[in-house]
């Protein structure tokens, strides 16, 4: 299932919404980022997901554990080496493996995808689906588009659902996925589509009237200004709104028990009708700490762990967790 549309559109929050209904079904939700700066890193982000999928066995019993010990090990046979230069972390469940030969390019490769759709099989059953969830495919590196384009096409991958989402405004017909995406086509494969588009007018009005608690009616121009400036876009109304409340442009009061505002003050205000010089005035408003501390982050990816920080040298960790 493909999900597009433009940065800040939902795309992400849609699908990490079915997260929980899956996990109430006994299924697993595994999901990993592409990144920009990142293209030239093979497996990366598939590597991401699969440690989060690691995790989730190794909170199981121990005798869960030895049961997907027992099932990987017959799945992988002497290949399993091949699958802990991507997910280390799988050593703890199968253990040290034995290096395994030495290949042509397309023979290790082809190699390498047979083996990775065994192990992916091994979780993959009726009674326990699993949802791959590869977020910012527009960045994906070549060698997971092999691999994706091979589950997907191969008549023996059951229970997996590929769950794809990427900026279709920064993919042009001749980008790799979308020839690839071509490619797939011809075998047949399922592949659904789901297009997310901005809200419109009434869209917005009804988030305002339900963030300031009040009827469409009071919130009818607000809204208009709030959609103006964000062209319905989600994340940056939400931003936009939050900004406001920040700014103290919105007033509790508490004898009429209702959100109060003032539009033509709003409107004076000059904030800024661009989301990316909207964040940036939120970031500068934080402590300096907190500042260096998300530059770090940012330097190291989508996604961080406190640790990790302290040991690129941001601050100490109690410091970290109370900024």
């Amino acid at each position: 299932m493909l999900v597009y549309g433009y940065s800040g559109i939902g795309k992400s929050s849609l699908v990490l919404a079915l997260s929980q209904p899956i996990i109430r079904r006994r299924g697993y939700f595994i999901s990993g980022k592409f990144e920009e700066h990142r293209q030239d890193i093979p497996y990366a982000t598939i590597a991401q997901a699969l440690r989060g999928l690691i995790r989730q066995i190794l909170s199981a019993s121990d005798d869960r554990i030895e049961s997907w010990r027992e099932m990987l090990r017959r799945a992988l046979g002497t290949g399993g080496r091949l699958m802990l230069e991507i997910v280390p972390q799988l050593e703890r469940i199968i253990g040290p493996q034995p290096p395994v030969p030495e290949l042509p390019l397309n023979e290790a490769e082809a190699r390498f995808h047979l083996l990775f759709q065994r192990f992916i099989m091994v979780f993959a059953k009726k009674e326990c689906p699993l949802v791959l969830f590869p977020d910012d495919l527009q960045w994906l590196d070549p060698a997971s588009l092999k691999l994706m384009a091979y589950l997907i096409t191969q008549p023996d991958t059951h229970h997996l659902l590929l769950l794809g989402a990427y900026r279709d405004n920064e993919v042009s017909p001749s980008h790799p996925l979308m020839t690839t995406l071509d490619a797939i086509y011809q075998y047949n494969a399922p592949v659904g589509k789901i297009v997310l588009v901005p809200l419109t007018g009434e869209h917005v009005a009804q988030l305002v009237a339900d963030t300031l608690y009040r009827p469409l009616k009071a919130v009818a121009p607000l809204a208009r200004l709030v959609h103006a400036r964000t062209a319905g876009n989600p994340f940056f109304t939400i931003q936009f709104l939050a900004t406001l409340h920040k700014e103290g442009l919105f007033a509790y009061d508490a004898g009429a028990g209702h959100w109060q505002w003032d539009l033509e003050e709003i409107r004076t205000q000059g904030l800024s009708d661009n989301v990316a010089e909207l964040m940036v005035a939120k970031l500068k408003r934080l402590p300096t700490a907190t500042q260096q501390a998300l530059m770090l982050a940012a330097c190291i990816g989508s996604t961080v762990e406190v640790p990790t920080l302290v040991l690129a040298g941001a601050c100490p960790e109690t410091r970290l967790q109370t900024d």
